[in-house]
């Protein structure tokens, strides 16, 4: 039976006004409106918008925050409406990010009900928040969340990350949990944390890995473009292989896009890098997740086009490829590897079942 995309999403979203509060901060709220649009415009009856913070789930979602965050964080912005990411007191500002947090939530609860197979919080992926404190505009640490939520039911996660940016917050999380952490970022940018980055490799494409900790990182150089992703997502493919998840959290953050951006970082990722991207976690969620995938924003600057763009083209290709494989006969391994070995995949398994029906494998 077919299960709609889920996309939480809110208006209260847009008060999400940091710096002057003018909509100028690098991380302009409005993409997560724009991506939202797009997303019910392209999909129709296919997408739901649910809201982020339905009457009655307060007390439970602050509850929730405890589970990564300690209570002098929590206490701070939800009581005091006090944070280094915003300027003084501010409830609006503090309000809008717990209800980004409570968005991830839902789809969370909304996966583990079997409602949904894939679900999408434009404003999700805040992967700089540590336990005890704030970073990088990130207040709340979402997917650290799922992450531990999820095994807590006794599913198999992995958090797989190309912000260029490293998710250091989800990694410092999660580390001690046995949940895999795959991170793909510039080395050379903030956060510049030694557990991701080998600092005497600064300025060259490396990777740096902690096994123990299921941490895997693949360090880009300034101003890498496709090729730079495409070598990480290959190995991180490897390795998603190999651990077999069942449910894939997803930071698809677009500030890797090439061109102008409101952050003044240099990258050079095309939408074909990101749409390949996509094809990559689709192909593994349908063959390991039966394709539960949760999709965060993470970050993107680029807010008037290119970033909720991207956004809406990633969320969609991974939403349509599990769709439509739901309604294509099985398909066995062989096939896969032969069809991948033929014609450069990635591919659905509806492509290799259509494919096999034409007698191209």
């Amino acid at each position: 039976m077919s299960k709609p995309l889920a996309i939480s999403y809110s208006d209260q979203y847009l008060d999400w006004q940091l710096g002057a509060g003018d909509s100028s901060h690098p991380t302009n709220p409005v993409r997560a409106k724009l991506a939202t649009e797009k997303l019910v415009e392209k999909l129709v009856d296919q997408a739901i918008v649910i809201d982020p913070t339905p009457e009655g789930s307060e007390a439970a979602d602050r509850e929730a925050l405890s589970l990564v965050h300690s209570e002098r964080h929590i206490h701070a912005a939800l009581n005091n409406f006090v944070d280094p990411q915003w300027s003084g007191a501010n409830r609006q500002v503090a309000e809008a990010g717990f209800a980004m947090f409570r968005g991830t939530v839902r789809l969370v609860e909304k996966l583990l009900a079997g409602e949904i197979q894939v679900g999408f919080n434009p404003q999700g992926a805040k992967h700089h928040a540590r336990r005890d404190a704030s970073s990088g505009f990130c207040v709340y640490n979402d997917m650290a969340y799922a992450a531990l939520k999820l095994q807590e039911a006794g599913l198999r996660p992995l958090y797989l990350d190309w912000d260029i940016h490293a998710g250091d917050g989800v990694h410092h999380i999660l580390k001690e949990s046995k949940i895999p952490t795959l991170s793909i970022h510039q080395g050379g940018i903030y956060p510049l944390d030694a557990e991701l980055t080998d600092f005497s490799k600064r300025g060259t494409r490396h990777t740096h890995h902690d096994l123990e900790a299921m941490s895997y990182n693949w360090n880009l150089r300034s101003g890498d473009g496709d090729d730079g992703l495409e070598w990480a997502m290959t190995q991180a493919g490897d390795i998603i292989d190999s651990y077999k998840p069942d449910v894939i959290l997803l930071a698809a953050g677009a500030d890797g896009h090439e061109g102008v951006n409101n952050l003044g970082v240099k990258s050079n990722y095309s939408y074909k890098g990101f749409l390949r991207s996509a094809k990559v976690v689709a192909s593994l969620a349908i063959k390991h997740c039966q394709g539960r995938v949760i999709i965060g924003g993470a970050g993107g600057y680029q807010p008037l086009d290119h970033t909720p763009e991207i956004w809406s083209q990633v969320v969609s290709t991974i939403y349509s490829w599990v769709e439509a494989t739901e309604k294509f006969p099985e398909v066995t391994q062989e096939e896969r590897d032969q069809m991948n070995k033929l014609y450069s995949g990635p591919f659905a398994d509806w492509e290799v079942a259509e494919a096999k029906a034409h007698g191209f494998v």
